[in-house]
């Protein structure tokens, strides 16, 4: 039942998709390679956001510049219910926010209670053609939507080219989204930020403290016990490291295999995503399959261990933790239970090198 309900949805969006992009607009979309007087001038605005967590986190250098930049402007966002729990990264540049549930009823309610903000300008923040950005600026009818030059560029009154997704990153590629407003992207720090507003529960450090992320966003990301059992009792053998393991309750099983295996600590669960982040900072070395802690490890500038599947390269890069020493890993299929524990035991001594020799 669950499967044929997913196929009734993704079929709706695709004649959705169809319908929005084929639809053309009554004028072409202003291109802009400069500052734009309508854009700039705006003093109501609502940015588009509703995707994951680390969509979020990548979002708040492009959202505190804007804040500073534009004092009398209100900036309003519109979150999902995946990525609300980390609004604290973007609560002090924001007006208001918003959350998209994925329900008729409730998205309704919602569309009427943004049309009634009259907004100036919606800025759609995907790299991505989204169906769901195009229905609620073509639902909102701002004077003035800004997005990037993509399939579904006819929705919006103004674009910005979009950047090559091979060799720029993400940040910066929402960054280009300043030109129209006349910022100079290069002149601003776009290092990514997390408040620490939460006490932890982790005990205070005694040495160097390795935080190892056991949990992604599906199962397909989590590498398996007997891998990560192998990779801590090689750690273990050449370094005196405080291990701690990190994942979401649905691991909790896995977790204790783990655990009894290698004998290392496990964080409490919390649903609270900045007392999550409070535990991340305050280790020294992370290794995670999941990007919302790449991105947390940005936010702190704790060297990384990321594991990625195989990306065609039109899609990009791998979504990297920004201006952070990390080091990768690329499974050359859809789950990382291929990549070797050797392999990574190995980068993750050469990362040691480099940040503590």
């Amino acid at each position: 039942m669950q499967r044929f309900l997913k196929f009734i949805e993704n079929s709706v969006k695709s004649v959705l998709k169809n319908l929005l992009y084929a639809k053309k607009s009554k004028r072409t979309p202003t291109v802009c390679k400069q500052k734009s007087d309508n854009i700039a001038n705006a003093k109501k605005i609502l940015l588009l956001r509703h995707d994951r967590m680390g969509d979020l986190l990548v979002t708040t250098p492009f959202l505190r510049i804007l804040h500073n930049e534009l004092p009398e402007s209100q900036l309003y966002i519109l979150l999902s219910t995946r990525n609300v729990v980390g609004k604290s990264c973007i609560e002090p540049y924001c007006t208001g926010i918003f959350i998209f549930h994925k329900n008729l009823w409730k998205t309704i309610t919602l569309l009427k209670e943004l049309k009634r903000k009259k907004f100036e300008l919606v800025i759609d923040l995907l790299d991505n053609p989204s169906v769901t950005s195009s229905i609620f600026v073509r639902l909102l009818k701002p004077k003035f939507s800004l997005g990037f030059d993509k399939p579904n560029k006819n929705i919006y009154t103004h674009i910005v080219p979009l950047p090559n997704k091979i060799n720029v990153h993400i940040v910066e590629r929402i960054a280009n989204l300043l030109i129209p407003f006349g910022l100079n992207l290069h002149n601003y720090n776009l290092s990514l930020e997390y408040p620490l507003n939460k006490n932890n529960s982790l005990s205070p450090k005694s040495g160097i403290r390795l935080g190892i992320n056991v949990s992604g966003s599906h199962r397909q990301k989590f590498w398996g016990v007997t891998n990560f059992t192998t990779l801590i009792s090689k750690i273990k053998e050449h370094f005196n490291f405080e291990i701690i393991l990190f994942a979401t309750k649905e691991y909790r099983f896995e977790l204790e295999r783990i655990r009894i295996a290698t004998d290392v600590n496990v964080a409490n669960f919390t649903k609270d995503f900045d007392e999550f982040a409070s535990m991340i900072a305050s280790c020294d070395l992370l290794i995670t399959p999941d990007t919302s802690v790449v991105h947390l490890a940005s936010c702190f500038k704790i060297p990384v261990i990321v594991f990625f599947h195989y990306i065609n390269p039109k899609f990009g890069m791998p979504w990297l933790p920004y201006k952070t020493k990390c080091k990768y890993l690329i499974s050359s299929k859809n789950f990382y239970s291929d990549i070797e524990p050797h392999i990574v035991f190995d980068e993750f001594c050469n990362l040691y090198k480099e940040v503590f020799l």
